[in-house]
């Protein structure tokens, strides 16, 4: 532990003169070097690694790291003002396509898909046999002109999903650029939802089209904000539970984290084991899942903990 706190202050740019140790010059760009005769058994290039390794331990612990659109990496704090999730992602099983994550008692989480227009006709009965819930796509926002529409499956996917007996939720794609349209959402999803039984939240999906015409490209992160909290705090007030979506680069670079961890989180990362501190209800890992009863491929999620 001892030596483990001296590479700590190496690594973070504190060199302590030891006895022993031979002066040097740290000028920027000269290799380090330093007499190892107080720390016998490593060589100066063991001691930089361990160094390096443990300043990458301490950014990770301390910042969600994150490359944006155009190149430009971020650091951002990690709050210790929203709660972190204490999961062993050592406990991920895969079959080479459907992820789970087993606990210690042997329990395994609930499996879900999300679906809108884009999967066609699905086949309900074929995926009941698959999937513990769905999540719907009830409509969207376009990113240029911004007009709402239903989405061209909802009915059909809800009615499929519910008579085959699939746990459901919807979400709407938002492309809101303030408080005021994202209310105007919200109450869109309210008048268009149908008699349809929830089990699942009502989501909000937040993203960057990636698109130059795009309307929300300009928007300031309190902007993207607001324009959030215009949707949960309308869905909130009318009696439903609601939810965000989004990817780790939006969470991380366009929401005030603290505000929206008001609400449930689903958290979108592809890739092995999620890599982000906090809590969230639903890990979606892959868009590129396969599941009996859908043509071709569909997002696939992980129920990590009850929404």
């Amino acid at each position: 532990m001892k030596q483990y706190r001296i590479l700590a202050g190496i690594s973070i740019g504190l060199m302590f003169i030891l006895s022993g140790c031979q002066k040097q010059y740290y000028n920027k760009g000269l290799p380090f070097t330093m007499d190892t005769s107080q720390l016998p058994g490593y060589s100066n290039a063991e001691i930089l690694a361990l160094a390096e390794d443990n300043y990458e331990r301490f950014m990770h612990a301390s910042y969600i790291q994150v490359t944006d659109k155009f190149g430009n990496f971020h650091k951002i704090k990690i709050s210790a003002d929203i709660d972190r999730h204490d999961w062993d992602f050592s406990n991920l099983q895969t079959d080479g396509t459907i992820k789970n994550y087993v606990e210690e008692d042997g329990s395994v989480k609930k499996i879900g898909i999300d679906v809108s227009e884009h999967q066609g006709v699905i086949n309900w009965e074929k995926v009941a046999d698959a999937v513990d819930f769905a999540f719907i796509r009830l409509g969207y926002r376009g990113y240029t002109g911004g007009k709402m529409a239903l989405d061209g499956y909802y009915s059909a996917n809800m009615k499929g999903a519910t008579e085959n007996g699939i746990p459901v939720g919807v979400y709407f794609y938002s492309q809101a650029t303030s408080y005021e349209e994202g209310v105007e959402e919200a109450k869109f999803v309210l008048n268009n939802l149908g008699e349809y039984t929830l089990s699942y939240p009502i989501v909000l999906d937040r993203e960057d089209p990636m698109q130059e015409d795009a309307r929300t490209n300009d928007l300031s992160l309190e902007e993207h904000t607001q324009a959030a909290l215009g949707f949960l705090e309308t869905i909130s007030a009318a009696g439903y539970p609601v939810m965000t979506y989004t990817n780790r680069n939006y969470y991380a670079l366009y929401l005030d984290l603290e505000q929206v961890y008001q609400y449930p989180v689903w958290f979108a990362q592809y890739a092995d084991e999620p890599d982000w501190p906090y809590q969230f209800s639903i890990w979606q890992y892959t868009e590129s899942g396969e599941i009996p009863g859908i043509y071709g491929y569909v997002d696939l999620n992980l129920e990590m903990m009850a929404p």
